[in-house]
């Protein structure tokens, strides 16, 4: 990994626009809604959500997915530079699209005519137009310069970065076309609805990583990174309610959560070996972009 200062200019503010803090407020509501409905009562999906879902270990994950998302947006708010939380957008929208995608094809299986099925139905409708356009209305002020102690991601590590990115692609574009692919090897049940919406959090994940390739700052990694442990963590605490979901006889079963507890300790061990890393560093120097007169005559003085 390589260490750059940067340039800010005068005209890229890196503020988050009023309006995506209120929506982030909006969508803070709505994912713990459904944290509260999938994680905590993942057994009564038949009554309080859009569509039944079983076993409980699959409530389990969705619930943890939201609550990582729930996170997100709570960085949303609290956050004063778009940089750090607009590599979320993007990702976002894929999701939503995956998600309008299963409902379509599955809506027979939702309890249409219900509450939370209009809510599921509204939200999913929505989000694929309303997500791009708050990542465009920020996208304007969006400040593309290396924050002083931050790190950049190298040239080798952005393109693992990327290979993974469309590897997992390909791979949630097979789900999401075959779903029967996941189900047949997956150590738990799941149904064509619920393989296909996994496919979606795939394509969710696999979208972060090929977009915090290109941006390859770890100031702008460092929230989705945290987003990610979030989801991690509220899983593993969730093992002993859902350990009898598993299938005991397939190897995927102990890969299944091994894989996850690894996860969350390189995760961890990344978010503090880099930060350590950035302030180990000298403060960039930090100025206006050169005029195109001091160009010609030499490079410009740092600032104080």
């Amino acid at each position: 990994m390589n260490w750059k200062g940067g340039y800010v200019s005068t005209n890229q503010t890196d503020q988050i626009g009023l309006e995506t803090r209120v929506v982030g407020g909006l969508v803070i509501l709505v994912l713990l809604a459904a944290v509260f409905v999938l994680y905590v009562f993942p057994d009564s999906t038949a009554q309080s959500f859009s569509w039944t879902i079983a076993p409980r270990l699959s409530a389990v994950m969705l619930g943890a997915g939201y609550a990582a998302g729930a996170y997100f947006f709570v960085r949303v708010i609290l956050e004063k530079q778009w940089h750090r939380v607009q590599a979320g957008f993007l990702p976002i929208t894929a999701f939503t699209v995956c998600m309008l995608a299963a409902t379509v094809l599955h809506w027979g299986r939702f309890h249409q005519g219900t509450l939370p099925f209009y809510a599921w139905t509204t939200i999913y409708v929505i989000t694929p137009f309303l997500v791009p356009y708050l990542w465009w209305r920020n996208r304007a002020s969006a400040s593309q310069a290396v924050e002083a102690r931050d790190l950049r991601f190298s040239s080798p590590v952005r393109w693992l970065l990327g290979a993974v990115a469309v590897a997992g692609l390909l791979v949630s574009a097979l789900i999401l076309a075959v779903p029967s692919s996941l189900i047949s090897i997956a150590p738990w049940k799941l149904t064509e609805l619920t393989a296909r919406v996994f496919a979606g959090w795939s394509v969710l994940t696999s979208v972060t990583v090929l977009t915090l390739a290109v941006d390859a700052r770890w100031s702008a990694t460092r929230i989705l990174l945290e987003s990610a442990m979030v989801g991690q963590v509220l899983m593993l605490l969730a093992m002993p309610r859902v350990w009898g979901d598993l299938n005991p006889s397939s190897p995927l079963t102990m890969l299944f959560w091994v894989s996850l507890g690894a996860a969350l300790i390189v995760f961890a061990g990344l978010h503090l070996w880099l930060d350590r890393l950035g302030r180990s560093r000298a403060p960039a120097t930090i100025s206006a972009p050169p005029s195109d007169s001091a160009r010609q005559s030499g490079p410009a003085s740092p600032a104080p």
